[in-house]
């Protein structure tokens, strides 16, 4: 962690700072050695330009200088911002220099008595209290003998006369004088002006010369320069940081901030050139640099995979330097991340008013340029670029704030309840554990979170290999032998189920030749038929259908598994045969698994499963359907799969029908009514009697088609 703390080792310096110290304190020790004179030297810079640093490294040197020489010096870096009014900080200043005296006893022992006296009049002792040891004893002691009656000037000048006798230099530092009040910034100079005559005495002031020169004509009146130059004899001004500098600092601290070399190396492939990103123009001293990367190295560990590191490096830019662009963002989500802003302008739905693009937006907003380019470097791309565009999905692939679905991390910096963690997507791409795999949907699926999951996973795994591919559509298949089919919609479109299926399906379609997606289809029907899974079962049906879309040249692009069969040199004959096989096979294995518990297929699964068992293993159907259908709880309950096979939603009721055709092979309509007539009511369910009576009102109107009913009202709910 970076502090704003002054720099006090050389080793440190990476602005070559210490340079610029030795040549002013060589001038310092050498040209003033013999001299007497006071002198008073400003270091003047803005603020994190390293004013401090250059103090510390000044006086470092200088006592390095003299004592090479032989010359003693007295030190006293006067720190002013725990007092408050000008005779306070003057009765503070004498006491630690007198006591800086008293720690040199030889030399200066006459001279801190002496500027004991010299505070007596200025009335110090009121602020001495008992913890300040034997030296303001003896001060005190020293004091009571004094008049109030003696001559000011005398004792300064026998201070002064003491001070070249010892041949000691003082050297006062008195640094931040521009993070004070402009009060207070007039009484450091007070002080200054009051004490600067001191023989053998040397100020260094550091300040802003801009702030201090406002702070001195508001309390004055004055021009504030001239105030300074009467003061200050020597200034010297810190060069700015050049913005080369900046940037090779920026960089070189960042990259030793981490212990991670993952964090490092998601950093490093985040950004194209760092050096000539625009945020860093946002940085003017080097103090912004270590306040950047230190909020950098807290935030960004948690999160890192989570975000688009360079999307969050702009947004924590603006965050700390300015907050207003920030503040504009958070306040206006829905606007930036509007996909359809991107372009110039669009038709709003009425169609006669057009809504200003993003980017005119932004620019219409009371920020400065740089950050308004910042801004449209985030949120704004060119979708309609022949040449290169920025699409939804590689929004969601590279994570950008722009995306509405990743807008909150980068201001909440955690993931919301309803989110899904990176890592959850790179184990389901990159794991070879097809068990991993499956945990992972398992979970999801828990959650409610499968079908967001599967569909940026489509975005996401654009680019990976295609035993990748393989993997994941193999883990969905297996994951979709455990979740129960159900008709949600046309075709269940909604259900856990099908998601999976048309998932597995799209993904297939990314494999580079039609034969290696029947190797993968072959590889999931041939396992679950070992296991007994209806998956396989649905699978092969839709393959089926597929295939019979394909021979009339009707199976399009957007249907499912359109990559198995859109190679017309492929033997799609010899194919659909194979098939056909493992259809009946399938069939077969899970109508008899379900004969022995019939728990093991729900009932859209059964009636779904029939017609086809019918068509591709009549015999057995004939036998083994006779055999279900004769008890009379289990005829109720083919009947109700039969009648909520075809329904129609009006307003919020839903209506069921009752033709022919829905009733399955081996189920005659007479055979049904005589049974039905004799069942006694009084153990049935309330579906199950419902049920008679839907199929009695069928039959009384012959079984008419698209006329719906109400289940259990029997009221017209209108036709089709």
């Amino acid at each position: 962690m970076y502090t704003d703390l002054p720099l006090n080792n050389r080793d440190d310096d990476k602005l070559g700072r210490y340079l610029f110290a030795e040549e002013i304190a060589n001038g310092l020790v050498n040209s003033f050695a013999d001299n007497n004179e006071s002198i008073v030297l400003g270091v003047n810079g803005h603020w994190g330009s390293g004013k401090s640093t250059l103090i510390n490294f000044i006086t470092e040197e200088v006592t390095r200088l003299s004592s090479e020489i032989e010359k003693d010096i007295i030190v006293l870096n006067f720190n002013p911002w725990m007092f408050s009014g000008q005779k306070e900080l003057q009765n503070i200043f004498l006491k630690e220099l007198y006591l800086k005296f008293e720690s040199q006893k030889g030399k200066l022992q006459k001279a801190s008595k002496k500027l004991a006296d010299f505070l007596g009049h200025l009335n110090w002792l009121k602020y001495v209290h008992s913890g300040t040891g034997e030296a303001v004893k003896d001060a005190k002691s020293f004091l009571d003998g004094l008049t109030k009656e003696k001559d000011l000037g005398q004792l300064k000048k026998d201070v002064d006369e003491l001070l070249i006798d010892s041949k000691v230099k003082l050297y006062i530092t008195i640094d931040d004088i521009d993070r004070l009040t402009p009060s207070e910034i007039t009484d450091i100079f007070q002080l200054v002006k009051l004490n600067g005559n001191f023989a053998n005495t040397i100020f260094l002031l550091a300040y802003d010369r801009e702030v201090v020169t406002g702070a001195l004509e508001k309390q004055f009146g004055e021009n504030g320069k001239k105030y300074i130059e009467k003061i200050v004899q020597v200034d010297y001004t810190l060069p700015r940081i050049s913005r080369t500098d900046i940037e090779r600092l920026f960089i070189d601290s960042l990259t030793h901030i981490f212990n991670s070399q993952d964090i490092e190396n998601a950093i490093n492939s985040s950004f194209k050139n760092l050096g000539n990103e625009d945020f860093i123009k946002l940085f003017k001293s080097l103090r912004d640099v270590y306040r950047f990367n230190n909020s950098v190295k807290l935030r960004l560990p948690s999160i890192y995979k989570e975000l688009n590191i360079r999307d969050f490096f702009l947004i924590e830019a603006l965050r700390i330097f300015k907050p207003e662009a920030y503040d504009f963002i958070l306040d206006s989500k829905n606007e930036l991340t509007d996909t359809d802003k991107n372009q110039t302008f669009f038709n709003s739905y009425s169609g006669h008013n057009k809504e200003e693009s993003k980017s005119e937006f932004i620019e219409k907003q009371t920020l400065d340029s740089l950050s308004k380019k910042i801004i449209n470097d985030l949120f704004v791309f060119d979708q309609i670029s022949f040449v290169s565009h920025t699409s939804t999905e590689d929004l969601i692939r590279e994570k950008r704030i722009a995306n509405p679905n990743y807008f909150d991390r980068y201001f909440n910096l955690q993931l919301a309840n309803f989110d899904i963690q990176e890592s959850v997507f790179d184990g389901f791409i990159n794991s070879i554990d097809i068990d991993e795999k499956i945990r992972i949907l398992e979970d999801l699926q828990k959650h409610d979170k499968l079908f967001q999951f599967l569909n940026w996973i489509e975005i996401k795994s654009l680019n990976v290999p295609p035993e990748q591919i393989e993997r994941m559509v193999l883990a969905t298949f297996k994951f979709s032998d455990s979740i129960e089919y159900e008709r949600e919609t046309f075709y269940s479109f909604d259900s856990d189920f099908m998601i999976a299926q048309r998932f597995c399906s799209k993904q297939l379609d990314r494999l580079s030749n039609q034969e290696l997606r029947r190797s993968v289809i072959e590889k999931h029907v041939t396992d679950s038929i070992k296991t007994l899974s209806f998956s396989s079962f649905y699978t092969l049906n839709s393959l089926l259908r597929a295939k019979e879309m394909s021979d009339k040249g009707e199976l399009y692009s957007n249907r499912m598994w359109y990559g198995v069969f859109e190679d017309p040199s492929g033997d799609n004959v010899s194919y659909g045969k194979e098939l056909i096989k493992w259809y009946k096979k399938a069939s077969k294995k899970l109508f008899q698994e379900y004969l022995k518990r019939q728990d093991f297929l729900n009932g859209q699964e059964l009636i779904f499963l029939l017609p086809d068992l019918k068509l591709h293993n009549s015999s057995f159907y004939d036998k083994e359907f006779k055999k279900l259908i004769s008890d009379d709880r289990k005829l109720l309950e083919i009947l109700i799969l039969c009648i909520t096979r075809s329904y129609m939603t009006s307003g919020t009721v839903t209506g069921f029908q009752l033709a022919k055709y829905q009733l399955l092979e081996g189920m005659d309509v007479e055979e049904i009514k005589a049974r039905l007539e004799k069942i006694d009511g009084d153990d049935l369910t309330k579906d199950e009697l419902a049920a008679i009576k839907f199929f009695n009102k069928a039959y009384e109107d012959g079984f008419e088609e698209k006329k719906y009913y109400n289940f259990y009202t029997l009221e017209d709910v209108g036709r089709w």
